[in-house]
C-alpha cells in the first residue's frame, strides 16, 4: 500500500508527541524518598524486608513495586517515583526452637510520595503472624501469678480468647505470654472482653495439644473486660491436671471437644494415596496467612479427619503436615479445591462430611 503525504504528516506528529511525553516524564518527574523504622516488641527489625506496594488488599501478596532491607537500628529508606504506595515489612525469627514469621503494614497506609519530596518517621511495628494480626494497646492487659502445688510455675502459656468466639481451646486465642521465674505474667491486649486461661503444656511450643505431663488453669475462662489504657490483675490462678479422657478426646479433634459446626473428610496425596499425619486448618482470611482460627487433630493412616469450630460461618481449608512456621522442605500442603475460593460456610450445628483435600510435597 502507498502512503500519502497526509500519512507521513500524522507519523511525523506522532513521534513528536511520543518524544514529548518521553522528555516530560524524564524531566518532570523526580523520585522522592520514604524512611522509617521496622520494629518488632520494640526492638530494631534489623535485616527485615520491606515492601513498597502500588495496590492495596489482596495484590498485596504478589510482586512488591521495590523492596529494601532494614538497617541494624531497624531503619530503612526507599527512593520512589510519586505516587501512593503501601508499605509492609517482613522478617523470619528463629525463636523457641523453630522459625517464626513476622508482618507488619504501615498503619497509616498509604504513604503519598511527592515529585521530590521526603517523607521520614514512618513506623512499621511488625506482629508474628501466628498472633493473628491482634495489635495490642499500649498499657492495657492483664497480669497475674501462675502457681501449681502452692509453687510458682516459670515457663507457663497464657492466652486471651475473645469473649465471642466461643471457646477457650485451640487456635482461637487473640495472644498470649509465658510466666516468668517467679510465675507472674503481663499479657499485653486491647480494649474488649476476653476469657483468660493458663496452661503448661509440658516443654511444647504454644500450639498444638497438651502433653500427657500438662496442666491448665481458668477452667471456662476468667473473664475481663478492658477499656483502652487499663491493665486488669486477675490474681493467682491454679493449675491442675487435666483428666485423662478428656484430653484425649480434644487431642484427636485439634483441642476441641465440642463445637457449633463440624467438617468431616479425608486428605489424599497427588497419588491418590491417603495422607496420614497431616492436620487441617480453618482460615478466617481467604489468603489462608497467620494463624488459623481452627486445627484439626492429625489425620489418621486413612487420611480421615475431624476439624470442630467454635462458631459458624465461613472458613478457608488449608492442609499442612507441620505447625507454624513457614513451609519446609518435604513438608505435606494443600488447600480444599470444592469452591475457587477454597472455602466453605457453615451454619450453626452443621456438619460437612466427605470433604476431600489433597496435598503434595514441597521441596
Amino acid at each position: 500500500m502507498r502512503s500519502t503525504p497526509g500519512d507521513a504528516v500524522r507519523t511525523a506528529r506522532i513521534l513528536l508527541l511520543c518524544v514529548a511525553v518521553l522528555l516530560a516524564a524524564g524531566c518532570s518527574a523526580r523520585p522522592g524518598t520514604v524512611e522509617g523504622i521496622a520494629s518488632i516488641d520494640g526492638a530494631p527489625a534489623a535485616g527485615a524486608e520491606v515492601q513498597a506496594f502500588a495496590k492495596a488488599g489482596a495484590e498485596r501478596s504478589g510482586t512488591p513495586f521495590i523492596t529494601t532491607t532494614a538497617r541494624d537500628d531497624g531503619s530503612f529508606a526507599l527512593s520512589l517515583p510519586p505516587g501512593n504506595y503501601f508499605l509492609v515489612a517482613r522478617k523470619s525469627v528463629r525463636r523457641d526452637g523453630r522459625e517464626r514469621t513476622y508482618k507488619g503494614e504501615f498503619p497509616g497506609n498509604p504513604v503519598a510520595v511527592r515529585d521530590g519530596g521526603a517523607t521520614r518517621g514512618i513506623a512499621v511495628p511488625l506482629i508474628e503472624m501466628s498472633s493473628g494480626g491482634f495489635a495490642p494497646r499500649a498499657g492495657t492487659g492483664v497480669t497475674g501469678t501462675v502457681f501449681a502445688g502452692g509453687r510458682a510455675v516459670p515457663g507457663a502459656y497464657v492466652y486471651a480468647y475473645p469473649d465471642n468466639v466461643g471457646t477457650v481451646r485451640g487456635p482461637a486465642y487473640a495472644a498470649f505470654a509465658r510466666t516468668g521465674d517467679g510465675g507472674g505474667f503481663r499479657l499485653p491486649l486491647r480494649e474488649g472482653a476476653f476469657r483468660i486461661v493458663v496452661r503448661d503444656k509440658g516443654g511444647e511450643n504454644e500450639t498444638g495439644a497438651m502433653s500427657v505431663a500438662g496442666k491448665s488453669g481458668g477452667d471456662a475462662g476468667i473473664r475481663v473486660d478492658l477499656s483502652a489504657g487499663t491493665t486488669v490483675d486477675v490474681g493467682r490462678i491454679s493449675l491442675h491436671s487435666p483428666e485423662e479422657a478428656k484430653r484425649r478426646r480434644r487431642a484427636a479433634a485439634g483441642g476441641l471437644e465440642e463445637a457449633a459446626a463440624e467438617i468431616r473428610g479425608t486428605v489424599t496425596r497427588d497419588d491418590g494415596s491417603p495422607a496420614p499425619g497431616v492436620r487441617v486448618m480453618a482460615y478466617a482470611d481467604p489468603r489462608m496467612i497467620g494463624r488459623p482460627f481452627a486445627v484439626s487433630g492429625p489425620t489418621d493412616a486413612a487420611g480421615v479427619f475431624l476439624l470442630r469450630l467454635p462458631k459458624p460461618g465461613k472458613y478457608y481449608l488449608g492442609a499442612r503436615s507441620e505447625l507454624g512456621g513457614p513451609v519446609s522442605p518435604g513438608e505435606w500442603v494443600g488447600a480444599y479445591d470444592g469452591a475457587p475460593d477454597h472455602g466453605l460456610t457453615l451454619g450453626l450445628g452443621e456438619r460437612r462430611t466427605e470433604i476431600r483435600i489433597g496435598v503434595v510435597e514441597k521441596w
